[in-house]
């Protein structure tokens, strides 16, 4: 025993460095699978094995002649927001890595329903052949480590049971047992019904390519950007002036949340899409050439604009309005007039405009 525990902890000092090295490269590959694939995480730890941690290991196996039979000298652990994630996960990595060994703890009997925090998915890894031909994963041949795969609720659970001190090789009394199947039955139910949302909230994204659906729904940010990019007058007008002042149109949503156009919208009176299309219809002209002075005025040094700013430049509209919504006899042409006039001549009274219109 005492000649495996030394050697084990020399091959350990030998190669802490490489281990060291390869958890980076786990850490980016993962990355990079995660990110090309869309696919949003809670989080992702990575861990190596202390000196003290791997004695303790050696000692307590009493299993162990060399290092490399270690598996969790690195650890890798991937927290999912939602169930369908673990499956979609282990396809990316069967990929990627080489797989040498599943344990799948998800499916467990009935009567151990209450470890719901172990419903885990472990891995045992180690790079491809084909990968340890390039030059950088050579050494990281044969090397193998552990992947967990588990939702945030799940990991929640074992964190929580794990600052309780219950330990699952210890019979409970049956009242602690109770409350563990409870708790458990409520986080899977929790589980399922986030993924159940996530396809109900697809479903109503997707629902989006209908213009007739747009219009029915109401204002969000999500169905401001779809009302943007179905109505064929903004686009029309962003790109006219695109091409009158040389920009490049991008089409950046993130625009509709640093403005808080939904916020805005919604306090000036807008609750549905068909609201809002109603009047951008009513004041066309008026939205126009708020755009082509807010170009010529603001955007002068731009280079770009944002497809998004059209519903920016509309919000000015219901603001003025409202200022003069208890004036008498204002017919549309007058109206939109005075609106245009005071958005140019900002320094001005709203009433002032007015009366130079009477």
């Amino acid at each position: 025993m005492d000649n495996h525990l030394t050697t084990i902890m020399s091959e350990y000092y030998q190669n802490i460095d490489i281990y060291h090295k390869l958890s980076s490269d786990v850490k980016d590959i993962i990355h990079t699978l995660l990110e090309v694939n869309h696919i949003k995480i809670s989080n992702m730890a990575l861990r190596i094995k202390s000196e003290e941690a791997t004695r303790n290991k050696v000692m307590y196996k009493n299993k162990y002649k060399h290092l490399e039979e270690i598996t969790d000298i690195l650890g890798v652990r991937i927290v999912t927001l939602f169930e369908t994630d673990v499956d979609t996960i282990l396809s990316l990595l069967e990929n990627t890595f080489e797989i040498c060994e599943i344990v799948d703890k998800r499916k467990k009997e009935l009567k151990s329903r209450f470890e719901f925090g172990y419903n885990s998915l472990h891995l045992v890894v180690k790079f491809t052949d084909s990968r340890c031909q390039l030059v950088e994963y050579q050494k990281y041949q044969d090397i193998r480590f552990e992947i967990q795969i588990r939702t945030v609720l799940q990991h929640a659970w074992a964190e929580v049971e794990h600052g309780l001190g219950y330990k699952s090789h210890y019979e409970p009394p049956m009242s602690v047992k109770r409350k563990l199947y409870r708790l458990a039955a409520t986080l899977e139910i929790l589980d399922e019904e986030f993924e159940t949302i996530r396809y109900d909230i697809a479903l109503y994204n997707k629902s989006f390519d209908k213009e007739d659906k747009i219009l029915k729904t109401d204002i969000n940010k999500e169905s401001l950007i779809a009302y943007v990019q179905n109505n064929e007058f903004l686009n029309t007008l962003v790109k006219n002036i695109a091409e009158e002042y040389h920009f490049t149109i991008i089409k950046d949503p993130g625009f509709m949340s640093y403005q808080k156009l939904p916020t805005k919208l919604t306090m000036y009176g807008y609750q549905y899409i068909h609201e809002l299309d109603a009047d951008i219809q009513r004041y066309k002209k008026t939205l126009e050439r708020i755009g082509y002075e807010m170009c010529n005025r603001i955007y002068h040094e731009n280079t770009s604009i944002n497809l998004y700013s059209c519903i920016m430049w509309f919000t000015f509209i219901p603001v003025i309005k409202n200022l003069i919504s208890g004036i008498e006899s204002t017919d549309d042409e007058m109206l939109e007039d005075v609106i245009f006039e005071t958005f140019k001549n900002n320094n001005h009274s709203i009433f002032d405009v007015f009366d130079q219109k009477q």
